[in-house]
Formats: structure tokens, sequence, C-alpha cells
């Protein structure tokens, strides 16, 4: 299969259902809902995670996509399960598919939305540290600065959310790049960068989640 194929494109409802699935926790719903897109299009699974980004019709949106909700609410499971359609099989050496598998895993493990904030920046922030092992694990760069000049360590330390001042201090032990990024920004914490997922128009994916803790980022 040539290269330029294009990527499939979830119809607006089937974009809603995939993010409210992520968002909500419900494992086997999203399963179900990606195997029959994989399906519908022909295409692998890391093809429908490529194209399931949180843009309306007008362009707009939170233009996160489905790694941003579990992180944000500490689903260890949903992550784990999203990261693991991203690893090409050794069944699709060479073909269109396993291609853009292996291309798309770095890009949407480090997909910044509208804001700049990547998953790694929401789990952290929500004080997440399995998750966020499990991101950088994956590949997820914590250097990584969103729309306020800030990356995933920082936004933790502003943080006063339960488990984010650890999330930060495993971040500096662990990923490189980041000692100079510390306490850049404090004197500007009242806006931390950080914003809150809207979901799509029909409300479905407004789940009484825990995204972010700054004015911009709480969950109503």
């Amino acid at each position: 299969m040539p290269n330029n194929v294009p990527l499939p494109t979830p119809t607006p409802e089937e974009l809603d259902d995939l993010i409210y699935f992520s968002r909500t926790g419900d494992l086997e719903s999203l399963k179900a809902s990606i195997t029959e897109l994989c399906s519908t299009h022909s295409c692998a699974p890391s093809n429908i995670i490529a194209t399931a980004i949180d843009i309306d019709e007008e362009g707009l949106g939170s233009q996160s996509s489905l790694l941003h909700y579990p992180a944000a609410n500490g689903n260890l499971e949903i992550v784990t399960y999203l990261l693991s359609l991203l690893v090409p099989s050794a069944s699709l050496h060479g073909s269109h598919s396993g291609t853009t598998a292996d291309k798309s895993a770095p890009q949407l493990v480090n997909h910044r939305n509208v804001s700049g904030n990547t998953p790694l920046h929401w789990a952290g922030v929500n004080g997440h540290l399995e998750v966020v092992k499990k991101l950088v694990q994956a590949g997820a760069d914590a250097t990584i600065i969103n729309a306020a000049g800030r990356d995933a360590v920082v936004e933790s330390e502003a943080s006063a959310k339960d488990g984010a001042a650890e999330c930060a201090v495993w971040l500096l032990k662990n990923c490189d790049g980041l000692e100079q990024s510390v306490g850049v920004g404090k004197e500007e914490e009242e806006d931390t960068g950080l914003d809150e997922p809207t979901g799509t128009e029909n409300g479905r994916a407004n789940s009484t989640d825990e995204v972010g803790t700054s004015e911009d980022s709480k969950q109503t």
C-alpha cells in the first residue's frame, strides 16, 4: 500500500464515543469501538488513534488526543491499552500501517493540545505517578513546554493535587534536560497554561473526571 494513502477520519459521532470511553475508563467499549472502526476503514488501530483528535467541524476543540483524558484521570489501564496500539506488530513489516504505527507512537505520546499540553503535563499536574512513568517509558518528552512556557515538572510543582510533587521529583531524577526548567515561571502561577477539555458538542465527554488544577483547567 503506498505511503500517501490518507488516514481514516472518524465521524463526529465516532470521535465522541472514543473520547467518552477514554475519559470514563470504559475499556471494553473503547476496545469494541476501535475494533469496529478498524474493520470499517480497513486499517490498523494506530491509524484510528492517530486521527482521533478532539477537533470539531469548525476546526476548533481542545485538540487533545485520546491519551490526554486517561492520563489526566490516572487511568493506567486505558493509557496502557492505547499505548499498546501504537506498537507495530511483527506482521506489519514494511506495510503502510506498520510504518504509520511506528512513526505515530512518539508523535502521539507527545501530542500537544490547543494549550500546548501533552498527556504528560496532565498526568503530572494531577499527581498520577504510575501514568507518568508509563508515558515516559513510551517516549514522552518531559522537556516539552506548553503555551505558558512550562514543562511537566514546573506544572507538577505548581499543582496542589496529591502526588503532583512526587511526579515532579521522579521526572527530575529520570528525565534529561530538566534542570534549567525547574522554577521557571513561578511568578506566573495564576496562569499555568493548563486547559479544560470540554469534549465534543453533545456533551457526552463532559464526565466528572479530574482534569487539570488551574483556573482554566478545573473540571466543573
